[in-house]
């Protein structure tokens, strides 16, 4: 009986090391990301966030709405798409000038924590940039190519759309669904 009870006890024991250890272990791994979810939701709410978004939404809107006139059976109105381009390359601008603008106020430290980050931003941007000069380039004709218009603007909606979800915004668009609330009687 006696050796019955050490055993136990020396099982009760190295249960308690493991479970302690395995502990130890998930504490450490939450306080390495407790910040991260803070630091991003603090991100998403800052000014210069919101406005990227803002224009990204407003890149959306005209990019939508060049790709729909240029899928129509009539001729696009040439006018409409400039002006419409020249709105997504303000918007373009707007968003590099935002970008460039906190990437100056930014520690280098905190510059290097982001990089990864950075970087995939960097090469979507870099891919919104092509987009929009490629419909600068089909507007310019005496009578744009409805059918590369309507090609790069649809491109670059899905683009802006992917964009919007990796920045932590919703899709452009759409309007956020509303809970339908319910009163309990009394």
């Amino acid at each position: 009986m006696n050796t019955k009870r050490h055993l136990l006890i020396s099982i009760l024991t190295v249960a308690v090391l493991v479970g302690s250890a395995l502990g130890i272990m998930a504490q450490g791994k939450r306080d390495k990301m407790k910040g991260k979810p803070m630091v991003m939701a603090k991100m998403m709410k800052s000014p210069p966030h919101m406005l990227m978004m803002a224009h990204m939404k407003s890149m959306s809107e005209f990019a939508k709405t060049l790709h729909h006139q240029a899928m129509m059976p009539m001729a696009l109105d040439v006018e409409f798409a400039r002006a419409a381009v020249g709105e997504l390359r303000h918007s373009l601008d707007a968003m590099d000038a935002i970008h460039q603008k906190h990437m100056a106020t930014m520690s280098d430290e905190m510059k290097a924590k982001m990089k990864m980050m950075m970087d995939k931003m960097d090469k979507g941007q870099a891919t919104t940039k092509e987009h929009v000069m490629a419909l600068e380039t089909a507007v310019q004709a005496d009578q744009p190519d409805a059918k590369q218009v309507a090609m790069h603007a649809g491109a670059l909606l899905k683009h802006v759309a992917m964009m919007s979800k990796m920045g932590g915004g919703q899709k452009p668009g759409k309007k956020m669904a509303m809970k339908k609330m319910t009163m309990k009687p009394m």
